[in-house]
């Protein structure tokens, strides 16, 4: 079962004591951090469609299910790239414009995090770049399918989408699993702005 319920990110807002020249940036980085939770909940949505549409209700057509489970499955590819790729503009842009709170930001965990993500998902990037120039790629089959494959680009076994890319089939499992570990990942990013979030409260929020 999925289980709906928004992750909250550590409140970063700016305090009394923010450098008035870093306001909008400790705004601007809590904004990307609620970002991640919009990303677990959209992921979560999708695949949610995909278990529906497997077994969809009788007044639904069975090829109209079979392009929902296509659909849900490239929003989930989607979304996984937008997380991946919110988790690495948070630490090398967004928190690097807010020199006040970044001592107090666990920059070790966030690395580890980030590490464990690319663990999990080796082909977040490859997948997307499959779907986002599906078209082009089949153009060019000789470079991402060099063995006549291209057009397999769906399920091979139950519940685990592929593609192919570069000359490799990529992979991305639809399943609770694979939702459990996004809201892992997100949850550990989120200890690491703990420390700061407590820090700013204690000084006082601004209005």
């Amino acid at each position: 079962m999925t289980s709906f319920g928004m992750l909250r990110a550590p409140q970063l807002w700016p305090s009394l004591s923010t450098p008035e020249n870093e306001v909008v940036a400790v705004r601007d980085l809590y904004a990307h951090l609620t970002g991640l939770s919009y990303s677990v909940e959209a992921w979560e949505a999708a695949l949610l469609l995909y278990v529906t549409a497997k077994k969809p209700p009788a007044a639904i057509p069975s090829d109209v299910a079979r392009r929902w489970q296509f659909i849900a499955c490239h929003e989930c590819v989607l979304e996984l790239f937008h997380l991946r790729s919110r988790l690495e503009k948070i630490q090398s842009v967004k928190l690097r414009n807010c020199p006040s709170i970044r001592c107090s930001v666990d920059l070790t965990r966030i690395k580890k995090t980030r590490k464990k993500f690319d663990e999990y998902f080796p082909d977040t990037e490859a997948l997307r770049h499959a779907i986002a120039h599906k078209g082009q790629n089949e153009s060019h089959s000789d470079v991402h399918a060099p063995d006549g494959v291209f057009a397999l680009f769906g399920f091979r076994t139950p519940d685990q989408f592929s593609a192919p890319y570069e000359g490799k089939l990529r992979y991305l499992d639809i399943t609770h699993e694979s939702l459990r570990r996004i809201k892992e990942v997100v949850t550990e990013y989120f200890t690491a702005f703990e420390g700061a979030a407590r820090e700013l409260e204690a000084q006082g929020h601004l209005d």
